[in-house]
């Protein structure tokens, strides 16, 4: 699980932001998104998004999944 810091429009901008370049359809403040075989679950509160991974293809690592979600989510 990841766990990023941010705020309720930090949040907003975020999912409009992945809506648009990787058309995720994202709901709020938590729920289940699937892109290219991998499914993780998401949670919004208190300023922290959690991100776990819940399945993938065996050959994906959990850690390059983090990994890759981590350099996603991270404020630029």
């Amino acid at each position: 699980m990841i766990q990023v810091h941010m705020t309720e429009a930090q949040f907003r901008e975020k999912i409009q932001e992945l809506n648009g370049r990787y058309d995720l359809d994202l709901t709020e403040p938590a729920g289940r998104v699937t892109k290219e075989s991998i499914t993780a679950g998401y949670t919004h509160s208190a300023d922290t998004l959690s991100v776990h991974i819940l399945d993938k293809p065996f050959f994906i690592s959990t850690e390059y999944c983090e990994q890759k979600l981590q350099e996603l989510l991270s404020p630029a």
